[in-house]
């Protein structure tokens, strides 16, 4: 068995990890998992290496929104700063019940139009559902003073202030007399109203007048809790993978050269050992110290834990990296993101130019 060392295998940029599973997969049945020395990803090991990097992003999938509209009267179940899965309770309002015997008087459909003000209040509008909405009165648009709410241009019905409509449901306003003879009016979206609040009905003490209403996240990622006066905002930020080296997946192995010509035989996606044509070269020097920063093997310098720093970098600069697996690499700058405090530096990976993505206290001038 020759000794273990960092070889790199080429291919096509976005089919690295789909070329990892078929190189594992060869490898068992070849039965040459000894030759591999194992790799710690997370809780799992491996023979073959990606090197990716997880980016928070709050782009939403097809367009899809990942905002969610939480009143107060919900209870929160999730944190700032925490991972939901798809399919997970964000928040949930209990439901609602009668302190007091009472009688329902009346129940009327309604519609409720909520609308958000710049300031980030809210004002509600609550049109009888016998009133034809116009069609341009929908979630996402934005509205102005004066405006009509219905296609018969009712007077009673316009919008009073400028703002977004972030919310239009159906809802029934329910009408009470208690026994002790006081009065009160509900309103309660219809798709929660319990079947036996019904006009001229008595109920006892302690009937739901409305039911449990859930909210679940349509999509995985990091959380982030907006408060406002009127309600809160939960945000779910989509959480990327990046290929850290675009193109390459790494193996440290022990096979002969005959071997590894075998191991890339017939394989698609223009897999390759990086080398000579006929000649895998192994990896060695600062790229080598690279995949033992990005594995654990190898200590990387750390953050210095900086305070905010000042853009003094311009685009185009050429600047030293000085903490992270790429540490002591040199490249240019080809972006550079003042909010996030981050450059992107392209440096020479394996003779290609390949881009990394730091904070700006963990890049130096030259």
């Amino acid at each position: 068995m020759q000794r273990k060392r960092w070889y790199a295998i080429q291919t096509h940029t976005g089919s690295e990890l789909r070329l990892k599973e078929e190189l594992e997969e060869r490898v068992r049945k070849l039965g040459w998992e000894k030759y591999f020395e194992p790799i710690k990803v997370g809780e799992r090991e491996e023979l073959f290496f990606v090197p990716v990097e997880e980016v928070v992003t709050s782009r939403s999938v097809r367009g899809r929104t990942t905002d969610y509209r939480i009143p107060y009267e919900y209870d929160l179940l999730v944190s700032n700063n925490t991972r939901v899965q798809r399919g997970e309770l964000l928040a949930r309002k209990p439901p609602r019940h009668l302190p007091l015997a009472a009688e329902v008087l009346a129940v009327e459909p309604y519609w409720r139009i909520v609308v958000e003000t710049p300031n980030h209040t809210e004002k509600v509008y609550l049109v009888p559902q016998s009133k034809i909405l116009r069609r341009d009165v929908r979630v996402g648009i934005r509205v102005r003073p004066g405006l009509p709410i219905t296609i018969d241009a009712d007077e009673r019905y316009s919008f009073a202030e400028q703002g977004e409509i972030v919310a239009r449901e159906k809802v029934k306003k329910v009408t009470l007399r208690y026994e002790n003879g006081r009065e009160e009016e509900v309103i309660v979206p219809e798709a929660l109203l319990p079947a036996a609040v019904k006009a001229g009905a008595k109920l006892p003490a302690g009937t739901a007048i409305e039911e449990e209403h859930k909210i679940y996240a349509g999509a995985s990622g990091l959380v982030k809790v907006r408060e406002y006066k009127d309600k809160r905002v939960v945000t779910i930020q989509r959480i990327e993978k990046r290929r850290l080296i675009p193109g390459y997946v790494f193996a440290k192995m022990g096979l002969d050269e005959e071997q590894m010509r075998e191991l890339v035989r017939g394989l698609e996606r223009a897999a390759r050992f990086v080398g000579s044509r006929s000649t895998p070269v192994p990896i060695d020097g600062p790229e080598a110290t690279v995949l033992g920063r990005l594995t654990g093997t190898v200590a990387a310098p750390a953050p210095e834990g900086k305070p905010k720093v000042e853009v003094g970098f311009e685009v185009g600069e050429v600047v030293q990296i000085v903490e992270g697996p790429f540490a002591d690499f040199t490249g240019e700058i080809k972006e550079i993101d003042k909010e996030a405090e981050e450059a992107v530096v392209m440096v020479r990976i394996f003779g290609r130019e390949t881009p990394v993505r730091i904070s700006l206290s963990g890049i130096e001038k030259i």
